[in-house]
């Protein structure tokens, strides 16, 4: 069995492409559905590649066996702070979204299109924080793919798991 990154580096660029697309359709926040779909961009990736990072760091590790000297410590960065950016991005998109078409049917009446001034402002606020929050998360999964790598060149120098291997270190 040969022990391979693909598929690390497959879910890694997804989770990141999902990211950058939730930033560019945000771009277009003034409609309101945009919101929606960058929000539901950002949950997928926070729910669903995220996990199976995990799981692919996972088998990698157990497919290269154990070591004293290589430690894969990527756990930290994807669990805590990718989830957490990832989860304010989705509550940013979404509360804005939502924000938003209160604030566009404040706009249709004259009577009440002034309340849509600092609502408008606020959904502003919010949508560029969910774009900050996806950066940072985009930067996070750029990092746990390079200690993914260090790990693979630390156990590759140690000749370890070239044919497969049993208990490697597993992520919690």
């Amino acid at each position: 069995m040969n022990c391979s990154l693909s598929t690390v580096a497959k879910w890694i660029s997804v989770a990141i492409a999902s990211l950058v697309a939730a930033i560019a359709i945000s771009y277009f926040w003034v409609a309101a559905v945009p919101l929606f779909i960058a929000a539901g961009l950002v949950a997928t990736v926070s729910y669903v590649f995220i996990p199976a990072i995990k799981d692919a760091l996972n088998a990698y590790a157990k497919c290269r066996g154990p070591s004293d000297k290589c430690q894969i410590s990527s756990t930290t960065a994807i669990n805590t702070l990718g989830q957490a950016a990832a989860t304010l991005s989705v509550i940013s998109f979404t509360a804005a979204a939502i924000m938003e078409v209160g604030a566009l049917a404040f706009l249709y009446s004259w009577l009440l299109s002034w309340l849509a001034v600092p609502i408008q402002a606020a959904v502003a606020i919010m949508v560029r924080s969910g774009q900050y929050s996806c950066a940072v998360t985009v930067l996070i999964l750029i990092g746990v793919l390079t200690n993914a790598w260090s790990f693979k060149s630390c156990m590759d120098q140690q000749g370890a798991g070239i044919a497969g291997g049993g208990g490697g270190p597993v992520l919690e």
